[in-house]
């Protein structure tokens, strides 16, 4: 039985793995996603969430004996490589699912726009209150494009304003620590939030020893969740 620790990422939270853990346990696993700061379970002001609180709070759920494999969705991709830098010794693997696999030095902003998203110029920004948000009316056609109406309406009644801070916070990375924890991603093709174009271009500033592509929009984990876990499953072999 390997361990698995699931990220949400930008205005979700752990609910949105709801489909994929029980598929992980049901496979003989043992698989969890938890709220990070801010939201759900684990509410704080946003001016209050830092990279650094997410990156403990992920920290204090990583398997006490052996080691866990972490998933990590869209901007949260900051956060598994912080704490694989970190506790480079308790991680597994880092599996990043379309997710911003960011190199040293960089930050989410340096990224932004990214122009072949349909997020572009729908997010709106607190700079006072230190939270952003995307418009509702990009909601199906941004992030669940190939989703159900029930998965929608599900996400509509439970998506939350983010944390702006961390997406400002430039990641500190060393080969010594982060550089070996080994490194996969999971290509979505027909992402509308973060745009395949912009998957590949951080495919191509990070080495990664595994890549898997799979034919879905941004929320594969509620419109193809037995795809999605094979291909989790598959890259831990």
């Amino acid at each position: 039985m390997a361990n698995f620790l699931f990220l949400h990422g930008s205005w979700h939270g752990a609910w949105c793995w709801h489909k994929v853990l029980p598929r992980m346990q049901a496979a003989g696993h043992h698989a969890m996603a938890i709220d990070l700061p801010g939201r759900g379970r684990s509410p704080a002001h946003p001016y209050a969430v830092s990279l650094g609180r997410m990156v403990r709070a992920a920290e204090a759920t990583l398997a006490p004996f052996g080691k866990t494999t972490v998933v990590v969705r869209s901007r949260y991709g900051i956060v598994a490589s912080s704490l694989a830098e970190r506790a480079p010794d308790k991680i597994a693997r880092t599996i990043y699912l379309a997710s911003f696999m960011l190199p040293h030095g960089k930050r989410v902003l340096d990224y932004l726009p990214d122009r072949d998203s349909l997020l572009a110029r729908r997010v709106d920004i607190s700079r006072l209150a230190l939270w952003d948000w995307l418009q509702p009316e990009v909601y199906r056609d941004a992030l669940y494009a190939d989703c159900s109406p029930d998965d929608i309406t599900l996400a509509r009644a439970l998506l939350v304003r983010e944390p702006l801070r961390p997406a400002l916070a430039r990641l500190t990375l060393t080969d010594a620590r982060y550089g070996r924890v080994p490194r996969a991603y999971i290509r979505l093709t027909q992402d509308k939030a973060v745009s395949l174009s912009l998957q590949d271009r951080l495919l191509s500033e990070t080495k990664v020893d595994r890549v898997e592509s799979i034919d879905a929009s941004h929320s594969a984990y509620f419109s193809q969740p037995d795809a999605l876990v094979a291909t989790i499953l598959k890259l831990v072999r």
